[in-house]
C-alpha cells in the first residue's frame, strides 16, 4: 500500500483526484484550504481523506497536521498562471510549505504536476525544489478531457444549439487530449520511488484528434444528434461563442490557452521505464461525460 499526500484540490485536476486517485493499493490524503466550501463544489464521491489546512498562511492546523509512513507527495499546480509574478510567488510559497509537511513526515519525494502552459515558467519551481533538496519530478501534462473539464463544459453549451458556428482553424486543429482518469491511473502505476528523480517529464495523450472530431464523439455519447455547421471568421466565432452559447469569460480564456499551448509531447522518457495503456478516446468520452 502506497501512502500519498496531495495538494491543489482547488483545481479541476486536484478536485477530481480527491475522488479517483484512491485505490486498493493507493492510500490518498488531501489538503484543502476550506473544507466546507470544497464539499459544496465537489459533485462526486470523495474517496481521499481530507484535512482543512492553508498552505499559504500556515497557522495552527498546519503546525498540528501529521502524517506517517508517507511514500510521496503530489502537488498539482494551483495558480491560474505561472507567468504572473504575484501568482508565481503564491505558488512557490504553497509548494515550499507542502514540501515542509512532506519532510516532517519523513518523506523527501515530491511529484509536481504542471500544465503545458506552464512549460516556459517552471525554472523558479525547479530552483525551489533544488534548494529544498527534495527528490522531485516535474510532470508537464497535456490538456485533459472528462466530466466538467473546460472542453466538456464548452461542448455541452454548443450541443444545446441546432446550428454550430465555428472558425475552421479551430475546428480542424489536431491535438492529443488526455483522458482524465488515465492521468490518475498513470500516477498510480509509475515507479516514482527510484525513477525520474530531478527530471522534467511529459505526459501527453496517445491519439490525435481534431476538435470537431472530439465534439461529435461528445454528441454521440449525449444523444444530441447531428448539427448544422456554419463556418465564420475568427471575430464572429468569438462573438457568437459567447453571445449565443452563454459561455463565460473564464472558460473562453482557458480554452484560448489550450489552443495556444497545446502540442504533441514526447512520452518516451517514462515509456522506457513503465508501459501504460491509454483508454481509447471514443470509449472514454462516453465513460466520463
Amino acid at each position: 500500500m502506497k501512502k500519498v499526500l496531495i495538494s491543489g484540490l482547488n483545481t479541476y485536476l486536484g478536485r477530481r483526484a480527491s475522488c479517483y486517485l484512491q485505490s486498493s493499493d493507493f492510500d490518498v490524503t488531501g489538503l484543502v484550504r476550506n473544507l466546507s466550501l470544497f464539499n459544496k463544489i465537489v459533485k462526486e464521491k470523495v474517496t481521499a481523506k481530507l484535512f482543512e489546512l492553508d498552505l499559504l498562511r500556515k497557522g495552527e492546523a498546519f503546525e498540528r497536521f501529521q502524517i506517517t509512513d508517507l511514500n510521496f507527495g503530489i502537488y498539482f499546480t494551483q495558480v491560474p498562471s505561472l507567468d504572473n509574478d504575484i501568482q508565481l510567488q503564491l505558488e512557490l510559497l504553497g509548494l515550499r510549505n507542502f514540501v515542509e509537511i512532506c519532510k516532517r513526515a519523513g518523506n523527501n519525494r515530491v511529484i509536481y504536476v504542471a500544465r503545458l502552459m506552464d512549460e516556459h515558467f517552471l525554472e523558479p519551481v525547479r530552483n525551489l525544489l533544488e534548494n529544498l533538496r527534495v527528490q522531485y519530478t516535474i510532470v508537464i501534462k497535456s490538456s485533459v478531457i472528462g466530466k466538467e473539464s473546460v472542453l466538456n463544459r464548452i461542448f455541452a453549451k454548443l450541443a444545446k444549439r441546432q446550428t454550430i458556428f465555428y472558425w475552421n482553424w479551430v475546428a480542424s486543429l489536431k491535438f492529443r487530449p488526455l483522458p482524465l482518469l488515465d492521468v490518475y491511473r498513470w500516477l498510480r502505476e509509475m515507479p516514482w520511488e527510484n525513477n525520474f528523480i530531478s527530471e522534467v517529464i511529459y505526459l501527453g495523450g496517445n491519439e490525435e484528434m481534431t476538435f470537431r472530431g472530439l465534439f461529435y464523439h461528445f454528441l454521440k455519447c449525449t444523444s444530441e444528434g447531428q448539427k448544422r455547421e456554419i463556418g465564420v471568421n475568427k471575430f464572429f466565432a468569438k462573438l457568437l461563442l459567447t453571445r449565443l452559447n452563454d459561455i463565460n469569460k473564464e472558460d473562453i480564456d482557458e480554452f484560448r490557452r489550450v489552443l495556444y499551448y497545446e502540442k504533441n509531447v514526447d512520452n518516451s522518457t517514462w515509456q522506457r521505464v513503465q508501459t501504460f495503456e491509454f483508454t481509447p478516446l471514443k470509449s472514454y468520452v462516453c465513460m466520463d461525460t
